[in-house]
């Protein structure tokens, strides 16, 4: 008797400790990613980078994620409120904000030019946190081990990306390559020509509405790169925990993710990762938020 009794404990401990979610929970804009495990990263002897190796089954808890990236008119508000730095890139040019504000048409754009300290401020200030690495790779690919947010064959019509602008798959090779391309060839005529100031690419956050990710979630391939929680580390997933890994414990440099208008097309896939300064403001880099679902 007391035996069965203790084993009901465990089990009414182990099931009752989170409510469900129902959809009435869910906050506005954003998309509930359910408990349970994903594919992530790429097995060996496929054509994904070192660095998003070994390939293994992660279990996550539920949590929100932003169904779109943040734009310009969110991060207008919280400039205004808090009185934070507004957004500014190196080159004149690529700064799309005057007097704290962005430049008529491009509200509804993702932020970019912010670094993963105004990422963070931002997620903390609207009740949220950035999502760890693990939780953007779920949310993109799903539990199904996609390549891209709409399945597993590239399309150059389904993202914001170089490959888009060029109506043609791109690839880098080298730094040289991309040179090549952004500074003194067809990438280049292509943002004078069409770009925001004639130097950004970026489109509407709401745009590839045939392209979201299995919950619904906008951009998770192009448009902007986006911050993640963790320090970076190249060697991280050797060792990583199977049960809601949240990146090692120091770094230098902070991991982003999904790839931007200036990417190539291998950095469009689901598991690609990518890496910043913590206070690199680049223009092809946003962000959007996550939050904890119990």
């Amino acid at each position: 008797m007391t035996r069965a009794f203790l084993s009901w404990c465990v089990f009414f401990l182990a099931t009752s400790h989170h409510l469900p979610v129902t959809g009435a929970d869910i906050p506005t804009d954003m998309a509930l990613i359910p408990p349970g495990e994903f594919t992530m990263g790429t097995p060996e002897g496929s054509d994904g980078f070192p660095d998003e190796r070994p390939e293994r089954r992660v279990f996550l808890s539920g949590y929100f994620l932003d169904r779109f990236e943040v734009t310009n008119e969110a991060y207008a508000a919280f400039v205004q409120a808090t009185g934070h730095r507004a957004p500014a890139n190196a080159t004149q040019a690529a700064t799309l904000w005057t007097n704290n504000r962005p430049i008529p048409g491009i509200e509804h754009h993702p932020i970019v030019n912010v670094s993963w300290e105004d990422a963070d401020d931002y997620c903390r200030w609207s009740g949220k946190r950035l999502p760890t690495e693990a939780e953007w790779e779920k949310a993109a690919r799903g539990t199904d081990g996609r390549r891209y947010p709409w399945g597993n064959e590239w399309d150059f019509s389904r993202a914001n990306s170089a490959s888009y602008w060029a109506q043609r798959t791109i690839a880098f090779q080298s730094g040289a390559d991309w040179d090549a391309f952004w500074v003194s060839g067809e990438g280049a005529r292509l943002a004078k020509e069409k770009g925001i100031q004639g130097e950004v690419l970026t489109m509407p956050v709401d745009s590839f509405p045939h392209a979201v990710s299995p919950y619904g979630l906008f951009g998770m391939a192009g448009n902007a790169s986006e911050w993640v929680q963790d320090w970076y580390d190249p060697n991280y997933y050797q060792n990583a925990p199977l049960t809601d890994p949240t990146g090692p414990i120091q770094g230098a440099i902070k991991a982003m993710r999904g790839g931007s208008w200036l990417k190539p097309a291998t950095s469009l896939r689901t598991s690609d990762r990518d890496w910043g300064t913590m206070d690199s403001r680049p223009s092809g880099t946003g962000f959007r938020c996550a939050k904890d679902a119990y």
